[in-house]
């Protein structure tokens, strides 16, 4: 393993270094304005200053609620300049999970665009358009990189990444500035000099695949094209920004590249700058990959990551070619062989290596593991665990919970989980979390949630009937909209195992749709006798709530664009609509699609280039639902 500097492990000074090699070149590109790197680091420098006048200092936190603007990054810049750690949050959690977040990780300062609370600092309002107002911030600190945090060491946390936690609570990972300089290092060696690339940032600040595309993107020297997905939902919109930046490279998770292409709009005469496809967070359906790969070869790479939040985002990879796909035998690409920078070990359960081809849980070491999760010493204890081969000194190994096999040529092949975490467009979501949220519903006394065809679906007890509306108006306070599940259903008694134990495989089928039917408290029924219903029945089922106007905007009620690919997908399944994904978008109101549906005959509907492509679509959604009831996650 090559030993770098101190200096090259830390990432205030790598960004000073890009400043003065990139000085007037555009660092952040957000179509109506552009900011260029010199602009950029003075603005991380006011706001160092600021935060340094309201008592911030090396190793305490400031949580940032916030969308994607120039401030924002120059907040988080700002921080690192400190050596303070930042805590990106979900401007769209709900309050409570928000202040159960808060209540853990206790921040000096949180700046926010919702009316937050902060009992443990200060607050700092942002605008209503998530901007903050720079105009009292204080005179810039220095640039030279050794007056930063003169005693911050490549081993002190960067920042704090919050996932689903098995323990019913959000839990954060924190990641050490070494972790991130060797996921700048592997970029690099993959993609070459990022002073070259434009590289999109479609990830959301909060969601761990974002700290790839300020990192290796824009604090090594790329131009970033920041793209909030909720500010515009129609992925036409996205591909007309990334188009005019001439973005060179992608980050997403499948299912937002599954979205693109359900959309015509994952070709190579969409998107014709981009030369390297980078996808994670959730298995590929190998159908729909080998479909990307005859389409963009010979023009743009596709290349498939995978690597836990814990361990700094990306541990390993592999470059999608004919090979890689002939390889395949199961639903899912290779995971790729681990990074040079990692140790890993396939191990059975008493911690011992696994034969070559055999399945095991892989544990992931060195300088790249995250420091544990904040403030739940007990949670870092499970998952951050000593190498039972060299007991003599501490080497920490990161439990990843995925099953994998590791073939002879190195590479790794999923399996499985070893727990009950599952992946949502690449969101982990532990059920253990969706099943505290349920129980403490008043009434409820014991429920456990399950994954079925791509649906969170949640079985539970309760000491009198329930109606599902009220369980879901009630959930919505406390879990995010990806983990909240979209069908409840009542049981007299869930079903026990030979220890006594709720059986959450024996729920899986009380999940299904013939059993939903017989339970005592199902769903309504789903037989469609109207446009009209069949429409409110999508909604509902996507956007995981019962209550909305007609008039109501789609997105207004906090829906995604992967949410109004879930509506496209429910109501052309059997073929009973033709309508194109791009129909639905602009038609994001019940009003307006059933007006849309009710006034056009179905062989007019369909706006997709040919019925061929309209064919493939549906039969890569389809794939994607398969794949995923099969795996119970992919990926970090």
């Amino acid at each position: 393993m090559a030993l770098h500097p101190p200096s090259q492990n830390l990432l205030w000074p790598t960004f000073v270094a890009t400043v003065e090699r990139r000085g007037t070149a555009v660092a952040l590109d957000f179509g109506t304005a552009t900011v260029s790197f010199r602009d950029l680091a003075d603005l991380a420098l006011r706001a160092a200053a600021t935060l340094q006048a309201l008592g911030v200092g090396a190793g305490d936190v400031v949580a940032l609620q916030l969308p994607k603007r120039a401030t924002t990054y120059a907040l988080i810049l700002g921080c690192l300049r400190l050596g303070a750690i930042y805590a990106p949050l979900d401007p769209k959690n709900p309050a409570a999970r928000t202040l159960a977040v808060l209540g853990r990780i206790r921040p000096k300062v949180l700046i926010t665009a919702a009316a937050t609370p902060n009992p443990y600092g200060r607050v700092l309002a942002a605008r209503a358009d998530g901007t903050v107002d720079t105009s009292g911030w204080a005179a810039p600190l220095s640039l030279e990189p050794q007056a930063a945090a003169p005693r911050l060491t490549p081993a002190d946390a960067a920042y704090i990444m919050h996932t689903s936690g098995s323990t019913g609570e959000p839990k954060g990972a924190v990641i050490p500035h070494q972790g991130v300089c060797s996921l700048m290092r592997w970029s690099r060696s993959l993609l070459g000099d990022a002073d070259q690339h434009c590289f999109t940032a479609l990830n959301p600040l909060h969601f761990d695949n974002s700290v790839f595309d300020l990192y290796c993107g824009l604090v090594a020297g790329a131009t970033l094209v920041p793209i909030e997905t909720a500010d515009a939902p129609d992925p036409s919109a996205w591909v007309a920004r990334i188009t005019a930046a001439r973005a060179s490279v992608l980050f997403s998770v499948p299912t937002m590249l599954l979205l693109l292409d359900k959309a015509g709009l994952l070709t190579p005469a969409s998107l014709p700058h981009v030369r390297a496809f980078v996808f994670g967070g959730e298995g590929f359906p190998i159908d729909a990959l080998q479909a990307a790969h005859a389409r963009f070869n010979g023009h743009a790479r596709l290349i498939n990551v995978y690597g836990p939040t814990e361990t700094s985002c990306i541990c390993s990879s592999l470059e999608i070619d004919a090979a890689a796909l002939a390889a395949v035998n199961g639903p899912f690409a290779s995971l790729g062989r681990m990074h040079a920078e990692f140790s890993h070990r396939v191990v059975d359960a008493d911690g011992h290596p696994v034969a070559t081809d055999a399945t095991g849980e892989l544990w992931i070491g060195g300088a790249n593991v995250g420091l544990g999760y904040f403030g739940q010493p007990e949670e870092t204890a499970r998952r951050f665990v000593q190498d039972p081969q060299h007991n003599s000194y501490r080497r920490i190994f990161y439990r990843t919970g995925d099953l994998v096999r590791e073939d002879a040529q190195g590479y790794l092949w999923f399996q499985g989980r070893a727990d009950n975490q599952v992946k949502l467009a690449g969101h982990r979501v532990e059920l253990e979390e969706i099943d505290r949220a349920v129980e403490s519903c008043s009434g409820v006394t014991r429920a456990l949630s399950v994954l079925v065809d791509a649906e969170l679906v949640t079985v539970f007890e309760a000491s009198a009937p329930i109606a599902p509306s009220i369980l879901a108006t009630a959930i919505a306070a406390r879990l995010p909209a990806y983990m909240r599940p979209t069908r409840f259903i009542q049981s007299a008694a869930l079903p026990l195992n030979a220890n006594g134990k709720a059986d959450r495989r024996a729920v899986q089928s009380l999940a299904t749709p013939r059993a939903a039917s017989s339970s005592t408290m199902a769903e309504p029924s789903t037989t469609i006798t109207t446009t009209h219903a069949r429409v409110r029945d999508a909604w509902r089922l996507a956007l995981g709530q019962e209550t909305f106007a007609d008039t109501d905007s789609f997105f207004d009620l906090g829906g995604t664009s992967l949410g109004l690919m879930r509506v496209h997908a429910t109501l052309t399944a059997g073929g009973s609509h033709t309508l194109s994904l791009i129909d639905v978008f602009a038609n994001p109101t019940i009003e307006r699609i059933v007006a849309f549906l009710d006034r056009v005959p179905s062989a007019q509907k369909s706006t997709a280039p040919s019925s061929a492509a309209h064919e493939r679509a549906r039969q890569q959604q389809a794939a994607l639902q398969r794949a995923r009831a099969r795996s119970t996650g992919s990926t970090s």
